[in-house]
């Protein structure tokens, strides 16, 4: 009801608000795409074949004037209005209306007891439904070849102006490119398409043998023919499927997602060329990645752990398991330690000497994303694979120094990882203790004297009495929650 009547979502209503979120999640079950927040500030690039509507009606005549406005160029409207809005013509806005509406010939049929007994919202009011059907045009009132004859001077396009956008947020900038790209395509198609009389093969008379084989064609890039002929709707849905799959290779957007969820996303970049590349769309996925993030780091965090330690660990108890493979002892199964080893097969190319920055760069950039989440942005940022490739061009393979470690890669397959900051580690065991609730409830609440002996016996093989001191004296940092410590994903002027 809040979104029907236009009104901000009450601040201390959580029952509404969950009923809300129900009504959602149906409506995003039945593959319904949600295009845009906003009916009057939609600015469509694809083609509607029909747009219906039920607008609030204080304001119908407004919203059919835009619905009107988006199908100029052919369509149909079925639109359910308040019947004063077409009998009490006084505004402007109602007159214009009215005008378009004997322009198309609409069809209005009144309805006097519409929401009077089974209606959602009862209301003894009077309806108008009008429907619309508005004839395909491609014309815009100026041929190209009357323009051209009215130009007396002629001057080349500079690319580097019309490229430069004045923007500073990178959501922003980048719809904006692509609202150019996609209103750039849409002309050439169009001017195209009233060309095409005038592009004939021969001079025959027989128009559909002529406008079937034209001297130039605009395909789609699956052949040639009329059959492959480029349209409004293939266009925009190619380019918005190119802006989709780049916004998701951009490491400012996902660079903090997981390979796993990263990897999710772009298996799904096909379903997404259905949807406006908008800033309202962004954001939604925005929201959504942050979302699914909160949901699912703990999961992540205690998988990134269990790799750091009892997957690769040994124990010389293992060694009479043939079923085992080797770990090392480096590894302990219950802590990180200042220095790992793993596995990491596939670095060195068997037909050349230079490792490859790629292989060796999804190794890593795993733990260097999870331990993000600890570092709540305290250390400065290094490009991963900058790093890697510039080690690698110059021969070096060891001591390699990234964000939060100091990596050696080793012709076998194995990478030696020498951690930097022990706070860091030291928080990441503690979350991760306590995720599999390995410490007492006490931990970090009690003094270590106030603790009783089996307390103080954890302690003591976990950390040490002294380093649970330092706990103690910063909780804050030691204690904190990843997830809460920090935004996930933030999109704005300081990316």
């Amino acid at each position: 009801e809040t979104t029907r009547d236009y009104k901000p979502f009450p601040e201390a209503d959580p029952i509404q608000l969950e009923e809300l979120d129900r009504h959602l999640e149906c409506f995003f079950e039945e593959g319904v795409h949600v295009v845009h927040d906003d009916f009057l500030t939609y600015t469509p690039y694809q083609r509607y074949g029909a747009i219906v509507m039920n607008p609030p009606f204080s304001c119908g005549a407004r919203h059919l004037l835009k619905a009107i406005e988006m199908q100029q160029h052919g369509g149909q409207i079925v639109c359910l209005l308040n019947a004063e809005t077409l009998r009490n013509p006084y505004t402007a806005e109602r007159k214009r209306l009215a005008a378009l509406l004997e322009q198309f010939e609409a069809d209005i049929e009144y309805i006097s007891d519409a929401f009077r007994s089974d209606a959602e919202r009862r209301a003894d009011v009077e309806t108008a439904l009008v429907y619309l059907n508005i004839p395909f045009n491609d014309a815009d009132g100026t041929s190209l070849f009357e323009r051209i004859a009215r130009s007396k001077q002629y001057a080349e396009p500079d690319p580097e102006q019309q490229m430069e956008i004045e923007v500073t947020d990178m959501i922003q900038m980048i719809v904006n490119r692509y609202r150019t790209e996609v209103e750039a395509g849409i002309e050439l198609i169009r001017t195209y398409r009233r060309m095409l009389p005038y592009l004939q093969r021969d001079l025959s008379q027989d128009n559909h043998s002529c406008y079937s084989n034209p001297i130039i064609c605009i395909t789609d890039g699956n052949g040639w023919g009329v059959q492959n002929m480029m349209t409004v709707n293939k266009y925009v849905k190619a380019v918005r499927l190119k802006y989709w799959t780049a916004l998701l290779k951009n490491e400012k957007f996902v660079g903090k997602l997981t390979s796993k969820l990263q990897k999710k996303y772009r298996e799904r970049v096909d379903s997404y060329s259905d949807y406006d590349f908008s800033e309202f769309n962004v954001y939604s996925l925005l929201a959504e990645m942050n979302a699914e993030i909160k949901t699912g780091i703990e999961d992540e965090i205690g998988r990134m752990y269990d790799r750091l330690t009892e997957e690769h660990s040994y124990y010389p108890e293992c060694s009479k398991n043939r079923h085992l493979y080797d770990g090392w002892k480096t590894n302990k199964a219950w802590k990180i330690e200042k220095k790992c080893i793993l596995p990491c097969y596939g670095i060195f190319s068997e037909y050349s000497t230079r490792p490859r920055e790629h292989e060796a760069h999804d190794v890593l950039s795993d733990i260097e994303r999870i331990l993000n989440f600890f570092d709540v942005d305290m250390t400065m940022d290094v490009d991963l694979l900058s790093v890697l490739r510039w080690s690698f061009n110059a021969g070096n393979t060891k001591n390699i120094k990234c964000k939060f470690f100091d990596v050696t890669f080793y012709n076998k397959g194995t990478v030696h990882i020498v951690f930097t900051c022990q706070e860091l580690i030291d928080r990441f065991n503690i979350y991760a203790a306590q995720q599999r609730g390995w410490l007492p409830p006490s931990y970090g609440k009690k003094q270590y004297a106030d603790m009783t002996a089996d307390e103080q016996a954890v302690v003591d093989s976990f950390q040490g009495a002294e380093a649970y001191a330092k706990v103690l004296q910063r909780p804050d940092y030691y204690l904190a929650a990843p997830v809460k410590s920090q935004n996930l994903l933030v999109m704005g002027e300081e990316v």
